[in-house]
């Protein structure tokens, strides 16, 4: 199965799966004999670590550069009393030490981008300034992507392991056994390998009508447990570029930074010409770019251009600030463009190299804790542009898809020696096979279970798994404390089929509910899936499974768990028992193009504290048996399938669904037929670095139904902040048949904040919020049930407005929420603080 990995703003299973494994890792360091020199480089205006410092023996030719993090290892069997230190926009700075003796330096470099202006040049920095803007000028028809088609081979390799393993993890018990796994850097730090992989694909690309395919060719790929399982698919990483200076921002791992040839970059970058030479008859100018100020997401470095042209030859950056990331604490970009026949400009290579420190709260921060690395590099070859033939895909209607070759994954050694636009070196044909011995290590697979039980909610037990977890033990007023458990076959059993069931046990109503299920995946190309359930469980009121559309990834529509109750602002007992039986069919037509259809038989029981009444009289329940067929369609999103698990990852384009359902509901010996129209719109928008995210949901009920079948707008009892729940709303505020929600969020990403002295270091990050709510309620409805005395008739739109800081102590949002209007007659708060626990880059 593929494992493609790359660096999107979703790619959390990957690195959340090498967090569990760093929470058993203790950093060390590792010292030299001799004359050694260690310690760490920092930026002193801001303490950020500086990464590929130039450190030299003074009066010797022995030296070595700062790694990812800073830090820097230098020995010698040389006599020298003082090490210098260099770096593009920071002065030269020395430092004395003792020879034949450790040294332990903590070096500070002052960077010379505060006092740039003091520096003569020219009154008016001419000759940069006509360089870049002829650049500009030239940006769109030396852009690769302005081809209407092009083709291309690409090689790309990827790889990811922890660095600076200390003496603690590598003695422990876990690894006693397994000395040879851990391997030495360049600076005489330790590793640990966890992810290896190569691939080589042929890419075709039309822009009108937009399609894309892409072949792959060869792959290869070692990863630890999870990182070698799973298949990032849809719209794969062998189509993206990943990086294209030309783009005015670069988005990388959820963010968006600031090219250094961006159409505005001056507001953000100074720059410097700092040398031209003659190559092949033309000028090649060098030009040296540092950040205008501290705080935004800039580059340092420098970049290659020519004069005949006025393209990109070669760009080099290296991140200038992290001090506002969580966990990226450095990353270098590196970019090389190519003239196709003279006069085509194309990619040529380009490469990322990321370390990531999961460590947020640091009791000694001098100390070298253990991050992750990553690499990836890309190289392109074969490329022709403006072809006649369009590009032809499996389905006509469809817009990219990948083709794998049948022996794409059994390419032999000989293959790859032949194929690969760039050799291995040494280190890479090693890590291989020390990933494989790595995963059998007991520890290791621990932390593997432990991450594909964050994704599946089961824990791997061989043949059979447990869970859900968040299933296991909740409570509330009706059940009391309540006890399940459940379990699944696994693939070990079935990569094709799955069983799964479990039951539970409330301590105060002292019944018994549960669920059962089988599901068959046909051995297609595209996702077919049949499934039968039955589940009898205890549900909140307005919870279905169109919450599905908006939180995807969710184990499951319910927010009845556990974690619901622990800070609650009321006591939760708007609660009915649900008996449902369910045959569902899934079917993608093409990437992107996905149905559901539904048949179910739903059963609603007179609940404890809101019991259902008609015209006074109660009602013992209440049944309905309902169609349906869902349409989602979406355009070049990354997604991840294992078995019957998949998981949506990144898409920067509109997710619709479109639901038409309709059915017969049971009533007091009678029947009445009834149809809806549902949908929902979500996406996420980057504007410069800061992003704005928004999703819609409206829908339509026509006929007669019990108010339980309709729109509930799900409110917010606790203490805690939900992006698509109303959280100045009660339980059972409103209800509705026809229906219009809004939630919209915009985070700066520090933008303000950034740039007043007192805050710009502490990482904090601004977010507004605004939601808004429109409905209406038939009163033909109460034929079937009597609407409960809480609900209100909606006169005035709902609207609440929010503002916050997120990123505190790097985990959590708090936010203040306004109830705009209207006034609650339930008595639900206008104002009140709150908060909610994220992991975010």
């Amino acid at each position: 199965m593929r494992k493609q990995f790359s660096p999107d703003k979703h790619s959390g299973v990957r690195n959340f799966y090498l967090l569990l494994l760093l929470f058993v890792i203790h950093a060390g360091a590792a010292y030299s004999q001799q004359t050694t020199v260690t310690g760490k480089i920092t930026d002193s205006e801001t303490g950020e670590s500086l990464p590929l410092v130039s450190i030299l023996l003074k009066n010797t030719t022995t030296g070595t550069v700062s790694d990812t993090t800073g830090y820097f290892l230098l020995a010698s069997k040389e006599k020298a009393d003082s090490v210098i230190f260099t770096a593009v926009g920071y002065y030269r700075r020395a430092y004395k030490i003792q020879p034949y003796t450790k040294n332990e330096l903590n070096v500070r470099l002052k960077p010379e981008v505060i006092n740039i202006s003091e520096v003569k040049v020219k009154p008016d920095d001419g000759p940069v300034r006509r360089i870049l803007k002829q650049m500009t000028e030239h940006k769109r028809e030396n852009n690769p992507d302005k081809y209407p088609r092009y083709s291309y081979q690409k090689y790309t390799k990827w790889e990811y392991h922890l660095n600076n393993v200390g003496d603690k993890l590598i003695n422990s018990k876990a690894f006693r056994n397994n000395q040879s796994v851990f391997k030495t850097n360049a600076d005489s730090t330790k590793y640990l390998p966890v992810y290896f992989s190569e691939q080589l694909v042929f890419n075709e690309v039309q822009r009108n009508p937009p399609k894309q395919k892409s072949t792959v060719i060869g792959d290869k790929t070692s990863g630890v447990g999870i990182l070698d399982d799973l298949e990032i698919s849809g719209y794969t990483s062998a189509l993206d570029m990943e990086v294209n200076f030309y783009d005015n921002f670069i988005n990388l791992f959820g963010q968006n930074f600031v090219s250094p040839v961006a159409d505005n970059g001056w507001f953000y970058y100074k720059y410097f010409l700092s040398d031209s030479t003659l190559v092949n008859g033309h000028k090649q100018y060098k030009i040296t770019f540092v950040p205008r100020r501290v705080g935004d997401k800039v580059f340092k470095g420098y970049l290659l251009t020519e004069d005949q042209h006025y393209s990109i030859v070669e760009i080099d950056g290296t991140l200038a600030n992290t001090s506002n990331l969580n966990f990226l604490k450095t990353m270098r970009l590196k970019g090389n463009y190519q003239f196709v026949t003279d006069s085509v400009p194309f990619y040529k290579r380009n490469q990322i190299d990321a370390v990531f420190d999961y460590v947020p709260m640091k009791n000694n921060p001098s100390k070298k804790h253990i991050s992750l690395f990553f690499s990836q590099a890309a190289t392109i070859d074969q490329v022709k542009v403006n072809q006649e033939e369009p590009v032809k895909l499996s389905t006509a209607s469809a817009k990219y898809e990948t083709v794998k070759l049948p022996d794409a994954y059994d390419r032999k050694e000989d293959f790859w020696n032949k194929n690969r636009l760039e050799q291995l070196n040494e280190r890479e044909h090693m890590i291989s096979s020390v990933i494989d011995s790595v995963s059998q290590i007991k520890a290791v697979k621990f932390a593997d279970n432990l991450a594909r039980m964050s994704m599946t909610g089961y824990y791997d037990l061989g043949r059979f798994e447990f869970g859900p977890y968040s299933s296991a033990i909740n409570t509330n007023k009706v059940e009391g404390l309540h006890l399940f458990v459940g379990g699944r076959t696994s693939s070990e059993i079935s990569t094709r089929y799955m069983i799964w069931g479990g039951i539970g046990y409330g301590t105060r109503n002292h019944k018994l509910n549960g669920m059962f299920g089988a599901g068959y995946k046909f051995p297609t190309i595209h996702r077919q899936i049949v499934r039968f359930s039955y589940d009898d469980k205890i549900v909140r009121m307005g919870e279905n499974e169109k919450i599905l559309y908006l939180y995807e990834n969710a184990l499951s529509p319910t927010e009845n768990n556990l974690i619901s109750q622990i800070f609650t602002r009321d006591e939760l007992d708007e609660l009915y028992r649900e008996q449902k039986m369910s045959l569902g069919y899934e079917y993608e037509w093409r990437p992107g193009l996905l149905n559901r259809a539904g048949v179910n038989y739903i059963r609603h029981f007179s609940p404890e504290f809101y019991p259902f009444l008609r015209n006074g009289s109660p009602v013992g329940s209440v049944s309905a048996l309902d169609l349906s067929i869902d349409t989602r369609f979406s355009w070049k999103e990354k997604l991840i399938d294992d078995k019957f698990l998949r998981v949506y990852m990144a898409t920067d384009y509109p997710i619709i669904h479109v639901t038409f359902g309709g059915g017969q509901v049971f009533y007091n010996e009678r029947t009445s037929y009834y149809g809806r129209i549902l949908s929902t719109v979500k996406q996420g928008i980057y504007f410069g670095q800061t992003y704005f995210h928004y999703a819609l949901e409206g829908g339509m009920y026509f006929g007669k139904l019990p108010y339980t079948m309709l729109d509930i707008p799900r409110g917010n009892e606790t203490q805690g902040y939900f992006s698509y729940d109303f959280n100045m709303l009660n339980y059972l505020e409103y209800v509705h048949d026809n229906y219009a929600h809004a939630y919209l969020e915009y985070h700066l990403n520090g933008f303000f904040f950034n740039r007043l002295p007192l805050l710009k270091r502490v990482g904090l990050r601004e977010v507004f919020s605004a939601k808004g709510m429109i409905g209406s309620l038939s009163n033909k409805h109460q034929d079937i049930l009597s609407f409960p005395t809480t609900i209100s008739k909606m006169n005035d739109p709902y609207v609440e407005l929010g503002a916050g800081i997120e990123n505190i102590f790097r985990l959590f949002r708090v936010e203040a929420v306004w109830r705009v209007q209207p006034t609650s007659l339930q008595g639900a708060p206008a104002f009140g603080l709150r908060a909610k626990f994220e992991i975010k880059l």
